[in-house]
């Protein structure tokens, strides 16, 4: 029997799509902030990491307050502080203890069997991160629905919405951050957008905190990697109608801003080898073989089917953005028995 992630339907403000997601994730949100306290810095307290996110809620509640609201409706809906749940999303504050992976892949064109876009992406957190992964299915007011993949059902690592826009990513060790608006508040926004042109505006956010290299791509075949940090960002366009990105700068542009180019390894060398996979399978790839080019191991530990390391592959997406579908497996690649997931088109776009 296939075990699939569980999917949790939310609709209304922001505020109410929060309070549903709130009580029904409220057993893996309290893990989350419990497991939280539990990876503290030495010397670090609780309440000195809450002190310096509320700088960052300054800059939220200026740029994104529907956002912050929704952040608030979980934390009524799961009984829990909404300082620690801001906390929760300020990504930026646990740097030290961040769990770096992911590996993406894009084709379109003349590089798929049938010319569609495909954008296929492996999410590497810590083991236990799998029990509290979570798909949210949500629309709120006249934004496009959108389906994304959460642990815990605070923050969303990937999806795309009804209006043909897709969102995939990879963490990023930027030098540069700052107070401001967490980048995980950035990725909820772009899964509101109706137009790549405006998901790539939130990429551009003068307020940010820091980036991640986020990967959009929509129904018309455009893909791009934002590469970004907090002070700049670079847009890698797709090249030959593929295109992959993992864990470090690729673009020269960019490359003074990694915080430590001595660990770069690992990455470079997923980052060649998605690269060396799509040019092996031009014309033929289709989600059922990127289903198998995710669960490849060349270069294990370290390979895009990653296990064996402190973090894991805990979950794969391959998202096919005109048809509004992805496919969604769970745990690792080599081993997940992936599932369909369909949105309907998005009415209010013009």
């Amino acid at each position: 029997m296939t075990i699939t992630i569980p999917v949790i339907e939310a609709r209304g403000s922001h505020r109410e799509v929060g309070q549903h997601i709130g009580q029904a994730c409220q057993p893996r949100i309290r893990k989350t902030l419990t497991g939280l306290r539990d990876i503290l810095s030495k010397g670090v307290t609780w309440e000195q990491m809450r002190q310096q996110s509320t700088h960052y809620l300054e800059f939220s509640r200026l740029v994104y307050p529907q956002y912050v609201e929704e952040l608030e409706g979980i934390a009524e809906g799961a009984n829990v502080p909404f300082e620690e749940v801001f906390l929760s999303v300020c990504e930026e504050l646990w740097e030290s203890v961040a769990w770096r992976g992911c590996t993406d892949m894009a084709a379109r064109g003349p590089a798929t069997k049938d010319g569609s876009t495909l954008i296929a992406h492996t999410n590497d957190l810590l083991p236990q991160s799998q029990e509290h992964l979570v798909i949210l299915k949500v629309q709120v007011g006249d934004e496009p629905e959108f389906l994304g993949i959460s642990s815990g059902g605070i923050a969303i690592s990937a999806g795309f919405n009804a209006a043909g826009i897709s969102l995939t990513g990879n963490q990023l060790d930027n030098n540069d951050i700052r107070p401001g608006v967490p980048r995980l508040l950035v990725v909820r926004a772009i899964l509101s957008s109706r137009y790549l042109s405006e998901a790539k505006d939130h990429c551009l956010l003068p307020q940010r905190a820091s980036s991640y290299n986020n990967v959009l791509a929509d129904g018309s075949g455009e893909v791009y990697c934002m590469e970004g940090s907090a002070t700049n960002c670079a847009p890698i366009y797709i090249a030959e109608n593929i295109l992959a990105h993992a864990n470090h700068y690729v673009s020269p542009a960019m490359r003074h801003f990694e915080a430590d180019p001595k660990n770069i390894g690992n990455s470079v060398l997923r980052h060649n080898r998605a690269m060396c996979l799509l040019r092996e399978n031009y014309g033929q790839l289709t989600p059922n073989l990127f289903q198998t080019l995710l669960a490849d191991h060349v270069g294990y530990p370290s390979s895009i089917c990653k296990h064996g390391t402190e973090t894991v592959t805990v979950f794969s997406i391959i998202i096919q953005p005109e048809n509004l579908r992805a496919w969604i497996g769970l745990g690792r690649a080599c081993e997940a028995e992936y599932v369909a997931y369909q949105l309907e088109p998005y009415k209010g776009k013009s």
